[in-house]
């Protein structure tokens, strides 16, 4: 049952980014190259990616160095509170500014809503062992903290932001530096939160 589910999610998460790069590349003026490198820029792209690698792996290749890896129960948690968060800053920050039509609507709503309420779905009921401690918070912040950093060394580069919040452009490196402590703020009570999560099924489960 539960590697039936990360298939489909991976799955999921797989068609949801295709779909949505082929509408990105039909749409833009720029070259396949530079569009292909934009499309992959986004933290909602990198994350279902990932979602798509990890789950993928632990459906179909459980056995594997990859298929483990993505097992452990705190790569899960760590991958799942990110998916999680690309959920509901779309919607509490981006959706208001974002109108996607025909079927980039349908992909947008499988990137931003339905992959990551299914990925907390499945990490909620469908986990292990819960072995994540507060201490891995720290180290979970590696994959956020160095898409930002790629994302503000890039945009220096090309003067190209993907996100509002990142944008030097407008907001100055002043403005973006409080964006950036409000994000990682909420990174970081996010994860504490999941590990508080795991914590309470430990002991709910005793």
């Amino acid at each position: 049952m539960s590697r039936l589910v990360r298939g489909g999610i991976a799955l999921t998460a797989l068609a949801a980014v295709l779909i949505q790069y082929t509408t990105f590349i039909s749409g833009t003026n720029d070259g396949f190259a530079i569009a292909t490198l934009r499309y992959f820029s986004y933290f909602t792209i990198t994350t279902n990616c990932l979602v798509a690698v990890g789950w993928g792996a632990a459906a179909f290749a459980p056995e594997t160095r990859l298929g483990r890896f993505f097992l452990k129960d705190t790569i899960r948690t760590a991958v799942t509170s990110y998916i999680v968060l690309v959920g509901v800053i779309y919607h509490v920050l981006l959706a208001a500014i974002h109108d996607p039509q025909g079927i980039e609507w349908y992909a947008n709503h499988l990137l931003h809503t339905i992959v990551p309420l299914a990925v907390f779905l499945e990490w909620l009921f469908l986990s292990g062992e819960r072995l994540t401690r507060f201490g891995h918070i720290i180290s979970w912040q590696v994959y956020p903290v160095v898409y930002t950093a790629y994302t503000l060394i890039k945009g220096a580069i090309t003067s190209f932001y993907p996100y509002p919040f990142l944008d030097v452009n407008a907001l100055g490196y002043g403005g973006v530096a409080i964006q950036l402590v409000g994000l990682i703020l909420t990174f970081v009570i996010t994860s504490a939160i999941f590990v508080g999560i795991g914590k309470l099924q430990v002991r709910l489960m005793r």
